[in-house]
């Protein structure tokens, strides 16, 4: 049976990431989900100064920067990228591209690991932690199907690491701009989550930066 299954589920994946109806799909369902999570955020926000908004919405600001990829790749402006073909993508796009699927990665396992804690610590959980522990999820998944087929250069990769642990500064230390906690006696816990996410984050972009496209490009400098 796994002789079978196997490679309709590669298949499959595959075509997430290559085929134009899916992306589509995605960059509506990533349009609609970053504009929900500003609006989520729009509490926060309020009570940040302008010039700090850049690092204080990090879920909807990930899937922005995947939207806006999507968006690229649907109007042929990311050079190489064809429908149903493996590349790498290099310059600008593959910054945004890096960055985008390091922080999918890192903020949709963040969400999914922190709130089913407050859950576990305080006895409670609600409809919402539900839905945000597994939409989050899909941030995280998506992330993984497109590194399939569309990785960065290596040096857009450690662009990636770089910015994410600039945002754990930011977040934990100079300026405090992390997501609103339901208990703030969980803020240790969540410093040492994200941490951890940001190595798994951007390990897995630079891991994959460093891997040869299938068919062999000698990995992506």
């Amino acid at each position: 049976m796994n002789n079978v299954v196997v490679p309709r589920t590669a298949v499959f994946l595959d075509a997430v990431a290559t085929d134009r109806r899916w992306w589509w799909t995605l960059f509506g369902i990533n349009a609609v989900g970053s504009a929900y999570g500003f609006w989520w955020y729009r509490d926060q926000l309020a009570s940040t100064p302008a010039r700090y908004w850049l690092v204080v919405p990090d879920s909807p600001g990930s899937t922005l920067l995947l939207t806006v990829f999507l968006a690229a790749l649907l109007a042929r402006a990311v050079p190489g990228a064809r429908p149903g073909q493996p590349v790498r993508v290099r310059g600008a796009w593959g910054t945004l591209l890096a960055v985008a699927l390091a922080s999918n990665i890192k903020y949709g396992l963040w969400t999914a690991v922190v709130l089913p804690l407050h859950a576990i610590a305080s006895g409670t959980w609600t409809p919402p932690d539900v839905y945000l522990s597994l939409s989050h999820l899909g941030m995280w998944a998506q992330a993984l199907v497109f590194l399939r087929l569309h990785r960065p250069a290596r040096g857009a990769a450690l662009a990636a690491l770089g910015w994410l642990l600039f945002q754990d500064y930011v977040d934990y230390w100079a300026l405090h701009t992390h997501p609103y906690l339901p208990d703030e006696a969980l803020e240790p816990a969540a410093r040492a989550v994200a941490l951890v996410l940001t190595a798994v984050g951007a390990g897995t972009v630079i891991w994959s930066a460093w891997q040869p496209l299938r068919g062999g490009d000698g990995g992506g400098r």
